[in-house]
């Protein structure tokens, strides 16, 4: 369960900011990303989250593309999220900084 919390957050952002308004593979790019919460309730939270949230953004065809492609390579897959490399490449991590200069 501990291993799962850095999850929370990152989940609900990409279910909220990205596959919430997306056609299917973003909606099933949601449901991939909900699967790996800790419990079943938390799970259903989260795709009940995606789909309430559904119809407020715009989709443009780069959005779909996009969840594809994260579907097709299997970026987001659970071990994956795990790691804060995978939520990256998930695109699910928060930067806090912007990225360091070539000082």
């Amino acid at each position: 369960m501990r291993r799962r919390l850095p999850l929370l957050l990152p989940a609900s952002m990409l279910t909220l900011l990205l596959a919430a308004g997306c056609g299917d593979a973003c909606l099933k790019l949601a449901d991939q990303i909900c699967s790996c919460q800790p419990d079943q309730a938390s799970q259903a939270n989260c795709q009940q989250r995606a789909r309430d949230e559904e119809g407020v953004f715009n989709v443009r065809k780069q959005d779909e593309q996009f969840c594809q492609h994260l579907l097709d390579s299997n970026s987001c897959d659970c071990k994956k999220l795990d790691t804060p490399e995978g939520r990256q490449a998930c695109g699910t991590s928060i930067s806090l900084a912007p990225p360091q200069g070539g000082n």
